[in-house]
């Protein structure tokens, strides 16, 4: 093959083409990386707080973890049996005889956690939201009640867009 201007010229675009790509994997993987060491560390992360730029893809369903009360170190166990490499959204919420047909009390909106994230800020957070429930409902049921985690893996699409 004759090494032309022209096909030097493709080569180049097609080289430059692949360190692009490289280059936002890379950045892909960066970022991948930064949420790991940030979701749920040092404050709560809300699903709807993430920046609207980024595509959170939430197929599949949701498992339940539950708990009678809400101990520390049932949440070090439910964070311990997460995927090293997965992002997930939580909802906590209480019952008060752990059935799903029954009325229950939702917690808070979608948290982002993953394996990495602080049982000890989740624990305090909806140890906050259950003692504010009892007191808005004026229950008695402090006692008696079920904490449950409903809880599904999620996925970041970066690749939708080509900046941050």
């Amino acid at each position: 093959m004759v090494l032309t201007h022209q096909n030097l010229n493709r080569r180049c675009n097609l080289k430059h083409k692949l360190i692009i790509k490289m280059n936002f994997e890379q950045k892909i993987q960066e970022m991948n990386n930064k949420m790991f060491d940030i979701l749920s560390t040092k404050e709560i992360s809300f699903l709807n707080d993430l920046d609207t730029r980024i595509k959170i893809i939430k197929d599949g369903k949701f498992k339940y973890y539950k708990m009678l009360y809400l101990e520390l170190d049932d949440i070090k166990n439910f964070l311990n049996n997460l995927d090293h490499d997965k992002i997930y959204t939580l909802i906590p919420f209480i019952s008060v005889n752990n059935r799903s047909d029954e009325p229950y009390t939702v917690l808070s909106r979608q948290i982002l956690i993953t394996r990495n994230s602080k049982p000890v800020l989740i624990n305090n957070y909806a140890n906050n939201k259950i003692n504010k429930a009892f007191e808005l409902f004026n229950s008695d049921i402090k006692n008696s009640y079920y904490t449950i985690f409903k809880y599904k893996q999620v996925k970041i699409n970066f690749k939708e867009f080509s900046s941050f």
